[in-house]
C-alpha cells in the first residue's frame, strides 16, 4: 500500500458476449482521468507461463502479450510500454510493479461472471503506478486472429484491451453516456481482433502532447554508476559517495532501485527504498521517497532514467562543485520490512561543464547474490585510465564495526569477461601505478587496481576472501584531468 498516500483501486473488465461490431460517424472514446507520468517508460511483468505453440505462430502467450504492448507503443509518443517477459517478480497487489498473469481468482476474490479478464488500476491523484492485468485462468485461449471460435477465445484481441486500460482507457459503450462506436475496447469481445481508429485517438489523446525527451550529452568520463548491495538499518546502509570535480556544476540523476530488481530473479529485493543526498558539511541537499512525487519525476523519465517502480526513488540535482554524499535505506511504514538487496545509481548526463567523479560505495558484502556489485560506463569515444579498489579492514578507523577483513575484487568488461583482479593490492603488477595516483590503500590486505580501459560498460565486483562477511567499499577515480 501506499502508506496513508491517495491511493485509489479501480477494475475493468472484458466480458464474454456474442460476436459484434459497432460503427460510428466520431470518435466515442472515453478516458477514466488518469494516466502515467508523461514520457514514462512502463515495464510490464509478463508472467503467463512457459512455450505453448498458438494458433498464430506465437510460442507463449507472453509472446502475445509483449506483441500487443509493442501494437500499442506504435500509437503512443510521450509513453512507451516496456514488455519483461517471463518475468519471475512474485505477484502482489500494491506491490507498485504492474503484473500480468492468469489465476483463478482476483488476489482471492472470485471473477465476475463471464469475466475473460480484469484490469487493477491504481493511482495517485491522477497519476497511475501500479497497473495489474489477471487473465482468467478457467478460459480456454488461444491466440489467433479472425472471428471468435466459439467458446475458445482470442487471448490476443483481450490483452489488447486490458492494455488499453492500463494506459488509462475505459469502455465507450458504458457509462453515463454510452456511445456505439467500432473500437476494441468496448466492453464486450467480438470478431474486432485489432486497434481500431477509436482506440488510437483515445490513446493520442493522453500522450500525443508531452515535455521533449532528452539524451545525456556524450562525454569521455564516467557517465554512469551503480552498485547492489544488501541494505540494513543504522550503519548498514548503502551508502555512495561522489565529487563534482571542475569549477563549474554537474547535472546529475541518482537512483534507489529496489523492488523491480525481483522481476529479473533477486531474491530479497527492498521493496521500498528511499535516497537522501548530504553535501561535504552534513547539510541535507535533497530526499526523495517515491520518484513520482518528485517534482522532476516528468524530467527523468525524459532521459529514459525513471525507475520501473513507483515505489523507487529518483533525484535530478545540479549541483556544485564538492564532496556529496547518497544513503538509501528502506522507507519505514511501520511494517517492520526494513531490509533488503537495493541499487544505487548516479548518471551524470553533462549539460553542464563539470563531472561526476571519483565514486564510491559502501555496504554489506555477503555472499553469494549478496556480494557487492558496482558497475560502471566510460562515455565518449576515448580510453582512460582508472584505479579500482575495495576496501574493508581500514574502514575501522572510520568507526564501521564490522568492516570486511579481506576484499577481493573484480573487474569485467560489458560481456562479463575478466579483465583483472586482485586480492591484496601490494601483489598487483600495477602496483607502482596505484601508488604513483596516490590511491594505495592503507591495508596490505585490502585490493586496487590501475588499468587503462576502452569506453564501455565494466562490473566491479567486491567479495570476502574465502567467503568473508562484512562492510565494504568499493571506488572507482577517473584518472584524467578534471574539467
Amino acid at each position: 500500500m501506499f502508506r496513508g498516500k491517495t491511493l485509489l483501486t479501480l477494475r475493468t473488465a472484458v466480458v464474454i458476449a456474442v460476436a459484434m461490431a459497432f460503427c460510428g460517424s466520431a470518435f466515442a472514446f472515453k478516458t477514466g482521468g488518469k494516466k502515467w507520468t508523461l514520457n514514462r517508460t512502463v515495464v510490464m511483468h509478463l508472467s503467463l507461463g512457459g512455450f505453448r505453440p498458438l494458433q498464430d505462430g506465437f510460442t507463449s502467450f507472453n509472446q502475445s502479450a509483449a506483441d500487443a504492448l509493442n501494437i500499442w507503443n506504435q500509437h503512443l509518443v510521450h509513453m512507451k510500454f516496456a514488455p519483461l517477459q517471463d518475468s519471475q517478480l512474485p505477484q502482489g497487489s500494491g506491490d507498485a510493479d504492474n503484473s500480468v498473469f492468469f489465476s483463478n481468482t482476483v488476489y482471492g476474490d472470485a471473477f465476475g461472471s463471464r469475466v475473460l479478464a480484469i484490469t487493477l488500476l491504481s493511482s495517485r491523484g491522477s497519476v497511475l503506478t501500479e497497473t495489474d492485468v489477471i487473465f482468467n485462468a478457467s478460459v480456454d485461449y488461444d491466440s489467433y486472429r479472425g472471428a471468435q471460435q466459439g467458446e475458445v477465445f482470442d487471448f490476443h484481441r483481450v490483452a489488447l484491451h486490458e492494455f488499453g486500460h492500463v494506459l488509462g482507457l475505459d469502455h465507450p459503450d458504458e457509462g453515463t453516456n454510452p456511445q456505439r462506436v467500432s473500437a476494441i475496447m468496448n466492453s464486450r469481445i467480438g470478431n474486432l481482433d485489432a486497434l481500431q481508429a477509436d482506440d488510437i485517438a483515445g490513446a493520442r489523446s493522453l500522450y500525443d502532447s508531452g515535455p521533449a525527451y532528452l539524451s545525456p550529452v556524450a562525454a569521455p568520463a564516467l557517465v554512469n554508476l551503480s552498485t547492489r548491495a544488501f541494505v540494513g538499518t543504522g550503519n548498514d546502509v548503502l551508502i555512495g559517495g561522489f565529487i563534482v570535480q571542475g569549477s563549474q556544476p554537474a547535472t546529475i540523476i541518482l537512483r534507489a532501485i529496489g523492488h523491480s530488481l525481483a522481476g529479473r530473479g533477486l531474491q530479497n529485493a527492498l521493496s521500498d527504498p528511499m535516497i537522501q543526498v548530504f553535501s561535504s558539511t552534513g547539510a541535507l541537499v535533497a530526499e526523495n521517497d517515491d520518484w513520482i512525487d518528485g517534482p522532476n519525476a516528468a524530467t527523468i523519465a525524459s532521459y529514459n532514467l525513471d525507475p520501473a517502480n513507483s515505489l523507487e526513488s529518483a533525484i535530478l540535482r545540479t549541483l556544485n562543485p564538492g564532496s556529496y554524499t547518497a544513503v538509501v535505506k528502506s522507507f519505514d511504514n511501520g511494517d517492520g520490512n526494513l531490509f533488503g538487496t537495493a541499487l544505487v545509481e548516479l548518471y551524470d548526463v553533462h549539460t553542464t561543464g563539470g563531472r561526476a567523479g571519483n565514486i564510491s560505495t559502501r555496504g554489506q558484502v555477503l555472499t553469494d547474490n549478496d556480494v557487492m556489485i558496482a558497475g560502471f560506463i566510460i562515455g565518449g569515444n576515448v580510453g582512460k585510465g582508472v584505479v579500482v579498489r575495495a576496501l574493508g579492514p581500514s574502514l575501522s578507523n572510520s568507526g564501521v564495526a564490522t568492516p570486511l577483513s579481506d576484499p577481493r575484487l573484480e573487474l569485467r568488461d560489458g560481456n562479463g569477461n575478466l579483465v583483472r583482479e586482485n586480492d591484496d593490492w601490494e601483489t598487483d603488477p600495477e602496483k607502482e601505478a596505484v601508488q604513483t595516483s596516490g590511491l594505495a590503500p592503507t591495508n596490505a590486505l585490502e585490493a586496487a587496481l590501475h588499468v587503462n580501459l576502452n569506453p564501455g560498460s565494466y562490473t566491479a565486483i567486491t567479495r570476502g576472501f574465502n567467503n568473508g562477511t562484512g562492510t565494504g567499499l568499493v571506488e572507482v577515480y577517473d584518472l584524467s584531468p578534471a574539467p
